[in-house]
C-alpha cells in the first residue's frame, strides 16, 4: 500500500467521529435530524426567494451536491460557463466533467473555471451572515456588535467529505509563530485523508490538469499526470514545516498560515478561511468588528451584502488584531487549495490581478502567492479585493 493510498475504513471512521466531537463542545449535533433546518427567513428572503429560478432544495431531496464517503470522480456531465452560485444546487462534483486546459489558458481564465466547477454553499440557504457596518482600516472601534455569522447548515459537515477532513485539520497546530509543532502520526493520517478527499473533486482536478498544461515544475521537475505524485507534491508545499520565526524550530506550514491563521509579532497572520472563523466565532474565539468595502467602478451598485462571496474584514483573534482580512464565503475546501496550489506553481507572479464573474456582480481582485523556503513551500496565499462592482 502506497504513502497515499485510500486510508483504510476505522481511520476515516476516527477523523469524522473527531470533528463530530469537536462539533459537539460547539453545539452542532450532526446526528441530530432537525439540524438541517435553516432559521425562518425575513419576509424579504422569502420573496427574494421566491423570485429565484432555481427552487430551494432539501438535503434529503437528492439533489444537493454533497458526494458520498470516498465516492471517485465520473466524468459525465457539463457544467455551463460561468454558472452562477446557486447552480451548485443542481449537479455534484463527483458527476462533473470540464474541457482540459491547455497551454494557452490564462491564469483569470483557470480561476474562473475553477469558481463554475465549485460547488459551494448557497447564502441563505445553507449559511446566513450579517455584515453589519463598514469601517476604515484604521478605525479601531468594533462597527460590528454581532457575529458575521448566524447560521452553518450542519449537513454541510456531515454530508461533504472535503469539510468534515477539513476540519479535522484545524486545530493540529500552536496558534504562536517560534512554538515548536509536533506532529503525530493520527495527524499525519488527517492530512492525506484531506487531499484524497479534494483530489476526487473537479476543481482540485482542474488544478492538476492546468499545472500539466502549462508545463508547470516541482523542484526542477514537470507535474506528470499521477495523482499519487502531485498529492506528493500538495502534502509537500502545503504540510511541510519550516521556520517561520527565524528560528531553528520548526514552527509553520502552508496550510497553518493560510487556512488556520497564526500569531506573529502580535498580530494575526494569515487566517483567511471561513470555515476557521465560523468555527472560533462559534468558540467565541473570534470577535468580527465589521467589514472594509473594496473600491468599485460604481459605487451605487456594490453594496456588501449578506450574499456576497468574497469579504474583507476586521476582527480579533483570542484578543490580538487582525486589521484586514479577506476570505471568500461559502467556498469549498477544494476550491481554495485548488486557486491557491494554482497560484504557487503555475504563475511566475507574486500578485495576479483578474475579474471574476460571481454572477450578477464581479470582483476585481489580486491573487497573491509567496513561496517559502528556496520556493518549495507554501509562504502565503490570499486573495485581496480591488474592486466590486455590478
Amino acid at each position: 500500500m502506497g504513502f497515499f493510498d485510500d486510508l483504510k475504513a476505522a481511520a476515516i471512521e476516527k477523523v469524522k467521529e473527531k470533528v463530530k466531537e469537536e462539533l459537539a463542545e460547539l453545539g452542532i449535533d450532526l446526528d441530530e435530524d432537525d439540524a438541517d433546518e435553516a432559521p425562518e427567513p425575513e419576509p424579504e428572503e422569502i420573496a427574494a426567494e421566491e423570485a429565484s429560478s432555481t427552487p430551494a432544495q432539501d438535503d434529503d431531496g437528492g439533489e444537493r451536491p454533497v458526494s458520498a464517503w470516498s465516492t471517485p470522480l465520473n466524468v459525465t456531465t457539463s457544467l455551463p460557463p460561468s454558472a452562477p452560485a446557486v447552480a451548485s444546487s443542481n449537479y455534484s462534483p463527483s458527476t462533473t466533467s470540464f474541457p482540459r486546459p491547455d497551454a494557452d489558458t490564462t491564469f483569470n481564465e483557470a480561476v474562473q473555471k475553477l469558481w463554475d466547477l465549485d460547488a459551494r454553499l448557497i447564502p441563505n440557504q445553507d449559511y446566513k451572515i450579517d455584515v453589519q457596518s463598514s469601517k476604515h482600516p484604521c478605525n479601531k472601534e468594533d462597527a460590528a456588535e454581532e457575529p458575521l455569522f448566524t447560521y452553518v447548515k450542519p449537513a454541510v459537515f456531515r454530508k461533504r467529505p472535503t469539510f468534515t477532513t477539513f476540519v479535522a485539520l484545524l486545530n493540529n497546530y500552536s496558534t504562536y509563530t517560534g512554538e515548536e509543532e509536533d506532529v503525530t502520526e493520527q495527524e499525519l493520517q488527517e492530512n492525506r485523508a484531506f487531499l484524497n478527499e479534494v483530489m476526487k473533486t473537479a476543481p482540485m482536478k482542474y488544478c492538476h490538469q492546468y499545472c500539466i498544461a502549462k508545463g508547470c515544475t516541482y523542484k526542477g521537475k514537470e507535474i506528470s499526470g499521477s495523482e499519487s505524485e502531485f498529492k506528493r507534491i500538495l502534502t509537500s508545499i502545503w504540510f511541510e514545516l519550516y521556520s517561520r520565526s527565524g528560528r531553528r524550530n520548526m514552527d509553520s506550514s502552508g496550510f497553518e498560515h493560510v487556512f488556520v491563521g497564526e500569531v506573529k509579532n502580535g498580530q494575526v497572520s494569515g487566517f483567511h478561511n471561513w470555515i476557521m472563523f465560523y468555527l472560533e466565532e462559534k468558540r467565541g474565539n473570534v470577535d468580527f468588528r465589521g467589514y472594509i468595502k473594496p473600491k468599485c467602478r460604481d459605487s451605487s451598485t456594490a453594496e456588501t451584502n449578506d450574499d456576497d462571496p468574497v469579504l474583507t474584514l476586521q476582527f480579533r483573534w483570542n484578543g490580538v488584531e487582525k486589521f484586514v482580512g479577506t476570505c471568500f464565503i461559502g467556498v469549498t475546501p477544494e476550491f481554495e487549495m485548488a486557486l491557491y496550489t494554482m497560484a504557487f506553481l503555475a504563475s511566475e507572479e507574486d500578485e495576479n490581478v483578474i475579474t471574476l464573474d460571481a454572477g450578477g456582480e464581479k470582483f476585481d481582485l489580486n491573487v497573491k502567492c509567496h513561496k517559502y523556503d528556496r520556493n518549495t513551500k507554501v509562504g502565503s496565499c490570499y486573495v485581496e479585493a480591488l474592486a466590486h462592482y455590478e
